[in-house]
């Protein structure tokens, strides 16, 4: 048994890829690349702001600041592998290494839908019990969450981990998409995965569900909080408080269910293909925009930034100036 299971983990998985834009290789490596990079310096950029500047030391920026570790680590998890299988052509993947970058893509996306859960209060508070809100969340509980989060996350990969290790496959395989994508992979399965696939579908749907659910329940709240205030200014004000979370919502469900819409024959195969595309590539790179834009404490965080940057270099200027003068 452990034989024909570490035989298993050794097979080769195909990944088709971008296969019928073979001609069009180097413009969208370097496409990809660009997003990756750019991607890769805007969220580490808000991560290193929210731990550097003290009036970003609050609730809502220390869930921010995960959610966009969260969107990093999964760009990083599939791009950089998407960059190799682009000129390679077509990419080999053991079904060991396979196992891991679904585990890493499963496990970031339970703590991202925790996140979103978790964000949805903390708006709810902050617009209809602001005078309770440093009292009911604070940094502390929302570390200790965030902490409860990977732990659920990585029991849940484990288990899922186990059962993968477990399956069987019949003939070569061959993974029509740009990444290791599950359903994709289980066609060529020949063992029984009922037991597994019950248990993705019910870790899908509880995960797709508790997000959606918390974000209408919390923001129907707010909506009617907002339209109680008099003053269109004040409307304004609280509304702007939750606007970019809401947008970053709205992108979430609606990419998540024209995933679930789209078929995955033969027809529509690259229809789904485009849109996963979207979803595990663009939207990484689109969210910490969205978050900052219109965002007034991080645009004083990063003047402040670069203030402290331009004074650091004039001072070694200045005392490399002194320095050679003093050789002289």
């Amino acid at each position: 048994m452990t034989h024909l299971k570490n035989q298993t983990l050794m097979i080769e998985i195909w990944i088709v890829g971008f296969e019928n834009l073979s001609a069009y290789k180097i413009p969208l490596f370097l496409f990809l690349l660009a997003i990756y990079i750019f991607t890769c310096f805007e969220n580490l950029l808000i991560i290193f702001l929210v731990n550097k500047s003290p009036h970003l030391h609050s609730p809502m920026y220390f869930l921010i600041s995960n959610f966009t570790f969260c969107q990093f680590f999964y760009t990083t998890n599939l791009v950089p592998r998407m960059l190799h299988d682009l000129l390679s052509e077509i990419g080999v993947i053991s079904y060991l290494g396979c196992i891991v970058q679904l585990s890493m893509l499963g496990g970031v996306s339970i703590v991202e839908s925790f996140l979103y859960v978790m964000m949805s209060y903390d708006r709810y508070f902050a617009v209809c019990q602001p005078l309770r809100y440093s009292a009911l969340i604070h940094n502390r509980l929302c570390l200790y969450l965030v902490i409860g989060f990977w732990l659920i996350s990585s029991v849940i990969e484990v288990t899922v981990y186990y059962f993968l290790i477990n399956v069987e496959f019949c003939g070569p395989v061959r993974v029509n998409h740009f990444h290791c994508d599950f359903t994709t992979l289980m066609v060529f399965a020949c063992s029984d995965i009922a037991p597994l696939m019950f248990l993705i579908l019910v870790i899908s749907s509880v995960l797709s569900a508790a997000p959606f659910v918390a974000a209408v329940v919390s923001y129907t709240f707010i909506i009617i909080a907002v339209l109680r205030i008099k003053s269109s200014k004040g409307r304004k004000k609280a509304f702007s408080t939750c606007s970019s979370h809401l947008l970053v919502l709205g992108i979430y469900f609606a990419m998540m269910f024209t995933l679930y819409v789209v078929p995955r024959n033969n027809k529509y195969l690259q229809v789904y293909k485009g849109m996963s595309f979207i979803y595990l590539s663009v939207t990484p790179l689109i969210n910490p925009i969205i978050y900052t834009l219109r965002n007034k404490d991080f645009h004083k965080a990063l003047q402040a930034t670069i203030s402290e940057m331009k004074q650091y270099v004039i001072v070694k200027v200045q005392y490399k100036n002194k320095h050679l003068l003093h050789k002289k």
